[in-house]
């Protein structure tokens, strides 16, 4: 059976961050670097690509192990960048496209989030039951080559994205009401924004209870 996510840790701090993770829960399979373990893996339906440095080698590193994984059977590549405290300018944003267009994939840059964020918010929709589910369809829709900025709230979506994906991540004491305040913010936000919006139920561990992904 096809896990829902491959996800290939570039570095020390990439790994140690995918090792937060509960790929069990999460159906994924996290690897190394080592492309000699990444051409026996099967690609999971999401392939996650985590840098340590969002340079053309580091790019090119994710780009061949995408290729690899998509021959084995995988889905579309998502390239997770290291984070950033604040939003990136016009010219930061530009290098984003020119990093999509140069690895055939989505790549996202997290703005006071982290690797593990960007993993949980598109694969937690397709791996983890949830009071509000999505189509697998919906977020694979959502992952082509282009740039996208990941926060850790809503109030972070981007005017101007074209998609938002929001994971409202909820607890055990958790409501729908959480959910409608999310569509409402990005509604506001984002009011030309197509949105899709899930809500799994995550328990009580220790990762952000909202997560939002800005699709330019």
């Amino acid at each position: 059976m096809q896990v829902v996510g491959t996800v290939v840790a570039f570095g020390a701090a990439p790994l140690r961050d995918a090792a937060r993770l509960d790929a069990t829960a999460l159906s994924c399979e996290v690897l190394s670097d080592d492309f000699r373990v990444i051409k026996q893996a099967q690609g999971g339906s999401l392939l996650l690509l985590l840098c340590a440095e969002a340079d053309d080698p580091a790019l090119a590193a994710a780009s061949k192990a995408a290729r690899i994984l998509r021959r084995r059977g995988g889905g579309e590549p998502i390239v997770v960048l290291p984070g950033l405290p604040v939003n990136p300018g016009p010219q930061a944003l530009a290098k984003l496209e020119r990093a999509a267009r140069l690895t055939e994939a989505c790549v996202v840059q997290p703005i006071g989030s982290s690797w593990s964020d960007a993993v949980r918010c598109f694969v937690e929709p397709l791996a983890v039951f949830g009071l509000v589910g999505v189509e697998a369809h919906e977020i694979h829709g959502l992952v082509r080559p282009r740039a996208a900025l990941l926060h850790e709230n809503v109030a972070g979506v981007l005017p101007q994205a074209r998609d938002v994906l929001v994971t409202c991540r909820l607890r055990p004491n958790a409501s729908l009401r959480e959910v409608d305040y999310a569509a409402r913010a990005v509604a506001e936000r984002a009011p030309k924004a197509r949105l899709v919006i899930a809500g799994p139920e995550v328990g009580s561990d220790d990762g952000p209870r909202v997560l939002a992904a800005s699709l330019l």
